[in-house]
């Protein structure tokens, strides 16, 4: 358990996945609007909770994940809707995901470039083969989606901690082989969490059961 614990710590702190900055995309976004007017307020449709390797995770039969194959999870719809629930499903099993499994994941979730291949170098650095011992998993609160077109979105994430601090990650997704997926930093462009006092202006998913 000790050896999860360290090696799951050290992707956490080196890749900083709880934070997904924007770098400069080589997946498909061409496209630079929406074709036609969304509401990036509006919360996923169906909204329920999967647990997973000792996370909760929000899934929708309307916006996706629509295929979980193993530890892999796909197939979300090209709205606002469906970025936030890639980029919460994403985030948690790039972290997660164990070391029979990660190279599947991250082929999945993440797209192409630099943040993609930095992960995978220091991924194959640690090893982690339990679940996440229980309590320790932050719990999803609400998100805001603060950019929203055809080819990209940013996502905030806010959450409680098991310390109850509240906070925020931000999270860039590019639409890329008719599925979106995380666009990770760079090392030098990865972001800090943000420390929430509330969480004015974000729209709360359903509640875990």
């Amino acid at each position: 358990m000790k050896r999860h614990l360290i090696a799951a710590a050290t992707v956490a702190a080196v890749l900083a996945l709880s934070g997904c900055g924007s770098t400069e995309p080589t997946a498909d976004t061409t496209t630079t609007s929406t074709s036609a007017a969304v509401d990036t307020s509006a919360a996923p449709a169906d909204v329920q909770w999967q647990s997973w390797r000792g996370a909760s995770l929000p899934t929708s039969s309307t916006d996706g994940p629509r295929e979980v194959a193993g530890d892999v999870a796909s197939g979300y719809t090209p709205t606002p809707q469906g970025a936030v629930l890639a980029a919460a499903q994403g985030i948690t099993r790039l972290r997660l995901a164990p070391d029979n499994s990660w190279p599947d994941v991250v082929n999945a979730v993440a797209a192409p470039g630099i943040g993609r291949d930095t992960y995978a170098v220091n991924r194959a650095q640690v090893s982690i083969t339990d679940p996440a011992p229980e309590g320790t998993e932050a719990r999803l609160e609400c998100f805001e989606v603060t950019d929203f077109t055809d080819a990209r979105a940013v996502v905030r994430l806010a959450v409680e901690r098991p310390d109850s601090a509240l906070m925020a990650t931000t999270h860039t997704l590019v639409w890329s082989g008719e599925d979106w997926k995380l666009l990770l930093p760079a090392p030098d462009d990865i972001p800090e969490p943000e420390t929430l006092t509330d969480t004015a202006g974000f729209t709360e998913f359903t509640a875990a059961s």
